[in-house]
């Protein structure tokens, strides 16, 4: 008894121990400007600009269908429930209530008039974010607090006003009352829609009271729901570097050359699936009621697992992961051989099971309600994290954005482009390029993804700017050009038991460890050097689908000695290495089964400038460097072929082995080399290596 005393003791100032470091540490669990736990209720006001000094500034034409004007939004309750419901019914409580788990629930009432904001009284009408303090004045002078529910001051004063980033922020109201949050929707200003903005302050005397946070939209095409959530979660994330998930802007400084989509609380307009990810969760520390870890996962006889996977410390086996966006279950797993001093990465996995499995709204394709776009199907989603792993210190909010880069399933290429082209999906009028996904373009490694918007020099300057992008919308197959709206989201990109289902270091896409390189779409903010991963470091990770269980969970099956090659590949980067890996067959890398490995010159783009034209074509990439480090061993087996294209080449380092044998074949193009540092080897047939020798391929660097 005395011992179990103890032991409780020690547990119990652990505990306060614990609590004390989160009350003199930022802890991103405890929200940017609110708290992501708890309950908060919103002040809406619908706002409407009478545009009498000059007509021809309104946006809208007056008898919208959803928004007629003189009146308020005929979706004016279908924002947020006023007061708790076990399942939400209104769209933006609901979302939260799902994506967090039930931990956080976002609640809401509106004044029960529209504001009529007239250009003749207000002249700063015309500015656009400005609109929230001019609302906020009318709505005082022209009537009291009176919202569709019947609530007061003090029913939207639940948190004191004052929290700072990352600390703890107080339960409770204020002295005198603040509201914790005012949002003013307005039906036809400069916002227009998709637009808004949001503040950690207040928006200036409404009522009488002052507000502790403040936002305003533009809704003139319905409920703003993509921009609407995205500002508003700026407010517990973090700024405008947290943007991801199909919710950055060409502006700002992000880890890829290209803008991300994906899905995230940080998308937007860009997203794919409309719900959170697994980042999202961690970050805010949302988890389910019974979850034992950080991250969550089952083994294969369905007991509770940590979700956070390293490999290469034991890490392997077969798991199950339920429906993510029900029970929180992921995957993450760290990506080995990446030096210290440059960004690390993580892979996750999530079970997307879809809005008819889980009931959720939001766990859905961006577009999925038009007829041109497919429904999600049970399946893994599978994205990359670089960096942003730190959940507490004093740096906590700083960072670039696009933190996430989603794997699609159906691989990255070096896009074929046919010309411009004018889809009517998602919405009428779109204009961008048709493009090819061909299986000889493939390039697992710096390749582009349809879940991205890809860069060309349009206009030949040498510069690749982030508005030369296209938008992957119009996919040509077999000759026909298909308007499917890939970036928002299509069936192929989840790993599936009727479609791809590993993921590895030889597939489409890789398991391999991706180039960053931050910038903001004009300039290299590190100059290509570290802390950017500008090199491919392979692993031999592999992650299989292995089968659906009743109930919504897929089994998984993750290993650390995929190091195979059975299937053609090409490789392009500006640098791949292969450490002393040992896979199955006891080598680092097996080129077998009639297969091909080459490595080629890639045409996607993973520089700004410089670009390179060779024979015609404008490179926007460097040659192929393949570095053998040492104790690495690359065996060709009989009937394969290892072939060196463009200029690339492969440097084996003291103590690796190139191991080609007499029935396979070793071929490169003409200005493509072997670099044999030290001792390291290479055997291939007598003939084959004397003629590389007399061509000067195959050299003995000193």
């Amino acid at each position: 008894m005395r011992s179990l005393c103890l032991l409780l003791l020690v547990v119990f100032a652990g505990t306060l121990r614990a609590q004390a470091d989160n009350l003199d540490v930022p802890n991103s669990t405890q929200g940017w400007h609110l708290s992501p736990h708890g309950t908060i209720r919103v002040l809406v006001l619908f706002a409407e600009v009478d545009w009498d000094v000059d007509r021809s500034k309104d946006p809208a034409p007056p008898d919208l269908e959803h928004w007629p004007s003189g009146q308020l939004p005929r979706w004016k309750d279908e924002l947020f429930d006023p007061r708790p419901l076990s399942t939400p019914r209104a769209e933006i409580s609901r979302y939260y209530h799902d994506i967090s788990l039930g931990r956080y629930s976002v609640l809401g009432d509106y004044v029960d008039r529209l504001i009529i904001i007239k250009q003749s009284d207000h002249p700063g009408v015309t500015s656009a974010h400005g609109i929230g303090a001019l609302v906020a004045r009318e709505a005082s002078s022209t009537g009291d607090l009176q919202t569709r529910h019947g609530l007061s001051i003090t029913d939207f004063d639940l948190w004191k006003d004052g929290g700072q980033p990352g600390m703890p922020k107080l339960a409770g109201p204020d002295d005198p009352y603040r509201y914790d949050h005012v949002m003013v929707i307005v039906r036809n200003n400069g916002l227009t829609h998709g637009q808004g903005s949001t503040d950690p302050g207040s928006i200036g005397k409404l009522f009488g009271h002052e507000s502790d946070t403040q936002s305003r939209f533009g809704a003139m095409n319905g409920l703003p729901f993509e921009i609407l959530k995205h500002e508003f979660n700026h407010l517990l994330l973090g700024g405008n570097n947290f943007h991801s998930g199909g919710g950055n802007a060409a502006q700002f400084n992000s880890f890829f050359l290209t803008l991300q989509g994906g899905h995230s609380m940080m998308g937007a307009s860009g997203s794919a699936l409309l719900t959170a990810s697994g980042w999202d969760r961690d970050r805010l520390g949302w988890s389910a009621s019974d979850a034992r870890y950080r991250m969550n996962a089952r083994d294969a006889l369905g007991k509770p697992i940590n979700g956070d996977l390293d490999p290469f410390a034991g890490d392997t086996g077969t798991y199950l992961i339920r429906d993510f966006v029900s029970t929180g279950d992921v995957i993450r797993i760290r990506l080995p051989f990446i030096p210290d001093d440059r960004y690390q990465q993580w892979l996750w996995l999530e079970n997307h099971q879809g809005r008819a499995f889980n009931g959720s709204p939001t766990d859905v394709f961006h577009y999925q309600q038009l007829a041109c776009v497919d429904s999600v199907p049970p399946g893994l989603v599978a994205y990359i994290q670089v960096d942003r792993d730190q959940r507490n210190g004093k740096d906590l909010y700083g960072g670039y954005a696009d933190y996430l880069r989603p794997l699609p399933a159906n691989g990255l290429y070096d896009l074929r482009l046919f010309g411009e082209a004018v889809s009517d999906c998602p919405y009428p009028g779109q204009r961008s390029m048709a493009y090819a996904l061909l299986p000889e373009r493939a390039n697992p490694f710096t390749g582009n993804h349809e879940l991205e918007l890809p860069l060309f020099d349009r206009n030949g300057d040498g510069k690749l700017m982030r508005g030369e992008h296209l938008v992957p919308n119009s996919r040509v197959e077999n000759g026909v050009v298909r308007h499917r709206a890939g970036f928002y989201g299509s069936p192929e990109h989840l790993f599936t038991l009727n479609g791809e289902r590993v993921l590895g270091m030889a597939t489409n896409p890789t398991s391999a460890a991706q180039l960053t390189l931050v910038s903001s779409g004009s300039r290299a903010q590190h100059g290509g050097k570290a802390p950017d991963v500008r090199a491919t470091y392979l692993n031999g990770i592999r992650v299989e689908l292995l089968d659906a269980v009743p109930g919504g969970s897929l089994k998984v099956h993750i290993r650390n000695d995929d190091t195979v090659i059975d299937r053609d590949v090409r490789w392009c980067s500006d640098s791949i290495v292969l450490p002393p890996l040992r896979g199955r067959d006891g080598r680092s890398l097996t080129v077998q089964g009639n297969a091909t490995l080459l490595l080629d010159r890639s045409m996607t783009p993973t520089r700004l400038s410089d670009p390179e034209v060779v024979d015609g074509i404008t490179y926007f990439a460097p040659v192929t460097q393949f570095t053998l480090l040492s104790g690495a061993h690359l065996h060709v087996r009989s009937g394969s072929t290892l072939a060196l294209r463009k200029g690339s080449v492969i440097h084996l380092m003291p103590g690796a082995y190139l191991q080609v044998e007499d029935g396979a074949s070793l071929t490169l193009e003409r200005d493509c080399r072997i670099v044999v540092h030290g001792d390291a080897r290479v055997t291939t047939k007598a003939k084959v290596g004397r003629k590389l020798k007399k061509k000067g391929q195959l050299i003995n660097a000193q």
